[in-house]
């Protein structure tokens, strides 16, 4: 499991670790140290090679002049570009008078560029907070263009780090950035997640101990061991039952779907309750489910007559899940509202049950069983009365303030989906993306969820239904990948989502 540190995680750790003794020098050689690795990974050698540092100030200047000195002694010609002079204070004063290299000012930088092998990309760290002017601008612009391999140092420059923003309209396009210590929020979110190119994760020194952030980006291992496990005796009804409340004439194909993520995911049975009409359309796709044929308004979607089918059989299942196809009927919402506020079992709740809250959020916070909802950032925009643009400025903070206005686990759906709980503890997802740009993948998302939560109860709740979430996300995610890797340009559509499903944990589970 990978720490996913913001700015003020960066700095709270460097205070801890200055408290314990550990110096910021000796975290800068640690750095410095991995990134000539990386460097000399990238040229598949160094010697004879030529490589330029770009240096701005602070730590971020510091760390690639270790790694300039490093580079040096394995045979590398090295140049330390220095953008604003050569005065630097503390660990980069050290770093910079044991500098071994060639040293040269920012006009320089175009001929340097010309004839260099690589770039080392050390002109801010994750601490920046104003457009950048001047030559550094140009320098930033000139890097943008991605002419050169380009090694970053901890992010890219003109990436904000915890939000992935272009802090003055572009960044340096980078080929590998190596990050310190954790992954940066802004590394997972777009437009920053372009521009940083190869992700690698540093260990530079820092103990387990001071490591105690609150977000964090599962790993395939992470996800083996929160995978559901069947025993011998494992029956149909005894590894997670799940409710699927979705459907009308109008959006049968969203139902089946929930329906097919639902199955796919391995819940061991998943039961649809769906307009009578839609039924048959969802059976024929899916034969694994069974189903509670609803009455239907005029319209052909669930009248509120349909929870009185529903109540009786609530004991047989371990979760619900309301929202695909359901469509934003008046009375279909009216019935919405009646069962998130009836039924007591885990839910996920998505699309049009989502809707259908508006104006009545508090229900969700009344729950007391796990809730999980499941927007993309219009939806949560509604939900919770955020802005769009405050949504998307910063999609970690927007999704732990909705995760506790609502009490609920919030899966923000996006490039760079959060899952976040109600305490701020947080989830980010490094899989997915463009691929799943395509409608019906979010309702697989609801019926994976659903499945995994179902499992997740009927196994005694080991997890919780955060860490639960965020699997799912973590499978749904690679299960786009796995189909970008295969069809790219073309979408992963969802029916292939589906398919994928399957052969993703398979592969998880080793």
């Amino acid at each position: 499991m990978l720490d996913v540190l913001t700015a003020e995680d960066v700095r709270r750790q460097d205070a801890a670790c200055e408290a314990r003794g550990i110096s910021t020098e000796t975290l800068m050689s640690n750095a410095g140290f991995e990134v000539a690795r990386a460097a000399r990974r990238m040229l598949g050698g160094t010697y004879g090679r030529r490589i330029v540092v770009v240096c701005g100030k602070g730590n971020n200047a510091g760390d690639g002049l270790v790694a300039g000195r490093v580079l040096v002694s394995w045979g590398a010609s090295v140049t330390g570009v220095l953008l604003l002079g050569d005065e630097f204070r503390d660990a980069a004063a050290s770093a910079f008078s044991r500098f071994n290299g060639r040293l040269a000012g920012p006009e320089a930088l175009m001929r340097e560029l010309g004839r260099t092998d690589l770039v080392i990309d050390a002109i801010f760290g994750v601490g920046l907070d104003r457009a950048p002017e001047g030559p550094v601008a140009d320098v930033i612009e000139a890097l943008s263009r991605g002419a050169v391999p380009t090694v970053a140092v901890d992010v890219p420059s003109g990436v904000d780090a915890d939000t992935g923003g272009l802090v003055g309209g572009t960044a340096v396009r980078a080929t590998t950035t190596v990050t310190l210590g954790g992954l940066k929020p802004g590394l997972l979110f777009e437009p920053g997640r372009s521009f940083a190119g190869r992700v690698e994760v540093a260990d530079i020194g820092i103990p387990g101990k001071i490591r105690d952030g609150t977000a964090w980006a599962l790993e395939a291992d992470d996800v083996r061991d929160a995978l559901p496990r069947r025993g011998v005796a494992s029956n149909k009804r005894n590894v997670g039952t799940v409710l699927l409340v979705v459907g009308s004439r109008g959006l049968p194909g969203a139902a089946a779907l929930a329906a097919g993520g639902s199955v796919h995911g391995g819940a061991g049975l998943t039961i649809v309750a769906a307009p009578e009409s839609v039924v048959p359309t969802i059976v024929a796709r899916f034969p694994e489910v069974t189903a509670i044929p609803l009455p239907e308004t005029g319209d052909g979607t669930i009248d509120p007559k349909g929870i009185e089918l529903i109540r009786p059989r609530l004991k047989e299942f371990h979760v619900a899940a309301i929202g695909p196809g359901l469509s934003t009927h008046p009375a279909t919402a009216e019935l919405v509202r009646a069962l998130v506020t009836e039924i007591e079992l885990p839910m996920v709740l998505d699309a049009d049950a989502l809707t259908a809250l508006k104006g009545s959020a508090g229900l969700i916070a009344q729950r007391s069983a796990p809730t999980v909802v499941t927007p993309h950032t219009r939806e949560m925009a509604r939900l919770v009365e955020i802005s769009v643009e405050e949504i998307e400025s910063y999609r970690l903070g927007a999704a732990r303030q909705a995760a506790a206005k609502l009490g609920c686990v919030v899966l923000l759906k996006g490039p760079g989906t959060v899952i976040a709980s109600p305490d701020g503890s947080a989830y980010l997802t490094p899989t997915g993306g463009p691929s799943l740009a395509q409608g019906g993948t979010g309702d697989v998302l609801t019926g994976l969820t659903a499945a995994l939560l179902a499992q997740e109860a009927n196994a005694g709740a080991r997890h919780g239904p955060l860490l639960t979430t965020a699997v799912a996300a973590w499978i749904h995610g690679r299960a786009g990948d796995v189909a970008a890797e295969r069809l790219a340009p073309h979408p992963a559509n969802a029916s292939l989502l589906i398919e994928l499903l399957g052969e993703v944990m398979h592969e998880v589970a080793g």
